[in-house]
Order: C-alpha cells, then sequence, then structure tokens
C-alpha cells in the first residue's frame, strides 16, 4: 500500500460519513450566499470547496499542503468548478490570498480534536484572511475527558510489547506506545466517572494554540483505570454541531485513548486530577494523573525514540549551526532563478558538493525534493 492509498481511503472514509459531510453541507448552505469569497482550510478532497460553489460562492480558495489536492483538481473540472475554486498547494501559514474571505472554513479535527493544528490556522486565517464581519466555520470547540477501563484494548496496544514475539523481546517499544494517545471505538460501559468538558474554545476570540486544562474527576464505580478517553464537539454555526462523543453517528472518527504507565484500582469516589497540555498547534500533548497517591507524566515527546541531540535543537537557548547539508540546500536555492533546468542544478550540486552527493541518482533527489518544496 502506497501513501496514495492512504490519501484515497482516508478521503473515502470522511465521504462516507454522513453525519459529518451532511452537517458541514448544511452550515455551508445556511452562510455562503451567492457572490461570496470562502476560503477553505486543509480541503483534502475538496468536497466543502464544492459545497461553496453550490450555495452559491465568487470564488473558493481550497488551500491543501499534501498531494491529495491532486484528486481535489480532478474532480473540479469534471463538474465543471475550475473557473470558481482556485487551488493553492501549500500549508495556510505561508500564503497571502489576494482578497479578503466572507467565510473560512475547515475540517481539519482530528480525533481529540485539536490534534491536526485547526486551533492556529483557525486563528492565523481568521486574522489574515477573514473580512471584519466574516463568518468562520466552525465557531466553536469543546474537548471532553473520562477515566476509562479498557483491559482488551490496554493489553492489545501498551502491554503487548512486553509479550516477545518470535524469540525478540520488543519491551522498549512499550515506553513509546504508553506516550502516544491512540484512537478507537468506545462504549459508555467503559466509564469509571461521568465525562467532563475540559474546555470550550470561541474561534472568533482565540489567541492562542496552546491549550492548558486541569480537571478533577470522582469515581462513579469500582473499576481498573488504564487511562483517559477523550473527544470533541465543535459548533459549527448556533444549532448546528458535531461530535466524535462514544454513541455519536460520525463514524470517520474514533475516541481518543491516553494511557497510564499501568493500571490503577479505583473504588467509588476516587478523585483522578488530571492535567492536561498542549504546544506546538496540536503537535505535542502532555497528560499528568494523580490519582491515590500515584502520580503519572506522559508526553508525546516521549512518543517516538529521537535521535541523540534532536530535542536540544528545538530548545531557546540552542544556537543551530547550519550542517553540510543546510550549506548545499542554501546554495540550491541561490541557484533556483527561474533559468537553471534541474538537470543544469544536478550537475551543478555534483561539482560542488562531491563529499554528499557520490552518484547523479543521490544529487538528483536532492535537487528534486528541494525544487519540490521551495519553488
Amino acid at each position: 500500500m502506497t501513501k496514495y492509498t492512504d490519501f484515497v481511503n482516508y478521503n473515502l472514509s470522511m465521504l462516507t460519513d454522513h453525519a459529518r459531510t451532511e452537517t458541514y453541507r448544511k452550515a455551508i448552505f445556511q452562510t455562503v450566499k451567492p457572490g461570496d469569497v470562502v476560503a477553505d482550510l486543509g480541503c483534502g478532497s475538496g468536497v466543502l470547496a464544492f459545497f461553496a460553489c453550490q450555495a452559491g460562492a465568487r470564488r473558493v480558495y481550497a488551500i491543501e499542503s499534501e498531494e491529495v489536492i491532486e484528486l481535489a483538481r480532478q474532480v473540479c473540472v469534471r463538474n465543471g468548478l475550475q473557473d470558481r475554486v482556485v487551488f493553492v498547494h501549500d500549508v495556510s501559514f505561508r500564503i497571502e490570498l489576494p482578497e479578503q474571505v466572507d467565510v473560512l472554513v475547515t475540517e481539519t479535527m482530528g480525533t481529540f480534536g485539536l490534534d491536526e493544528g485547526l486551533l492556529g490556522s483557525m486563528i492565523d486565517g481568521r486574522v489574515r484572511f477573514l473580512k471584519k464581519h466574516g463568518t468562520l466555520i466552525p465557531q466553536s470547540l469543546e474537548l471532553f475527558m473520562v477515566p476509562v477501563e479498557l483491559a482488551g484494548f490496554y493489553q492489545h496496544m501498551i502491554d503487548f510489547w512486553t509479550s516477545g514475539r518470535y524469540g525478540v523481546d520488543f519491551s522498549p517499544v512499550r515506553r513509546f506506545a504508553a506516550n502516544n494517545f491512540h484512537p478507537l471505538k468506545l462504549h459508555e460501559e467503559a466509564f469509571l466517572s461521568n465525562p467532563l468538558s475540559l474546555t470550550r474554545i470561541l474561534l472568533s476570540d482565540a489567541t492562542t494554540s496552546d491549550v492548558w486544562c486541569e480537571m478533577s474527576f470522582y469515581a462513579t464505580r469500582r473499576g481498573r483505570m488504564h487511562g483517559l478517553a477523550g473527544w470533541f464537539a465543535v459548533e459549527l454555526l448556533k444549532g448546528l454541531s458535531l461530535s466524535n462523543a462514544p454513541g455519536s453517528l460520525t463514524s470517520h472518527w474514533g475516541v481518543a485513548f491516553f494511557p497510564l504507565d499501568h493500571p490503577v484500582s479505583l473504588e467509588r469516589g476516587n478523585r483522578v486530577r488530571l492535567t492536561l497540555h498542549s504546544i506546538s498547534n496540536g503537535a505535542v500533548w502532555r497528560w499528568h494523573v494523580e490519582v491515590n497517591g500515584l502520580q503519572f507524566d506522559h508526553t508525546t515527546l516521549w512518543g517516538f525514540p529521537q535521535p541523540d541531540g534532536e530535542l536540544h535543537k528545538l530548545s531557546a537557548d540552542c544556537t543551530p549551526k547550519l550542517s553540510r547539508r543546510g550549506e548545499a540546500e542554501l546554495f540550491l536555492l541561490g541557484l533556483l532563478d527561474g533559468k537553471a533546468t534541474v538537470t543544469n542544478l544536478e550537475r551543478g550540486m555534483l561539482r560542488c558538493y562531491p563529499d554528499l552527493f557520490k552518484s547523479q541518482e543521490q544529487a538528483s533527489t536532492f535537487v528534486r525534493e528541494v525544487v519540490r518544496k521551495c519553488a
């Protein structure tokens, strides 16, 4: 299976989620007026942009950083909308639009709402793209969590790594599995307390993509706590909402499971104190849990092994120095003058950086990666 298979299958899962797609269609038809200009952040297959055209939009800017945008272009042409949809193949933070928009729409919610960068892109888009009295879709996002008992899932996702397979000890992987959150389908029977709202974010007022929440849960029954489950609810427009809560009609999203390093026995009335922190626009999460005198500290920064010194490069006191490969990239960028062909650029890199590129193929791969990214 290739990454392009993933693109097709992922967008198939979204389009076949009737609750998700139909709710967005209703919100767009209730908001977009004939002659409006719309920006769709993370357009994917383009369906929201096409809904905006159907509602009467004069121009839609469909912004997408992944190659799936090429699928959207072809669907756009097949439906005769190419004179109204402008595709922008880049992340929204790096682009400028030639005009302000009346409606800014996105459906970049991850399993836990903010983990695909929705908050940062909406704040940036609202400030730079949206007219003063324009409309955001969605308008607010709320996060929920609950302690859960999930013995089977925990055994499969976390403790699996300690059991050994095929004569190989995979136990080092367990630490990384316990510092990621995992999608799953969840039933309310797994709840160990009442779910609570962690935060509700009004996207018209938000100024930072960082999130900090503190909350205490009280066990409503005896059980073994394996972690916490989290989900989101978005209000697209007043009275028109969408959620991936357990039991909801949406099929595209699961619920996010945040594991503990080891299970804890709870009695009715026991307190579970949670501190949840997210930085880097939903890319990094930390969950600190205190229960029955025990403390658990997890972060997605520990969710995958990092090369020595890699995290230090991102620290505030780091004084980075350009690597030899970085020097080559800087040199190549200076050659992108609109005159040199890719073949000439490859020859130039081979000539000037023989220590980095031992073959035409190596130079070609390097040049084409830079050209694809920056030209």
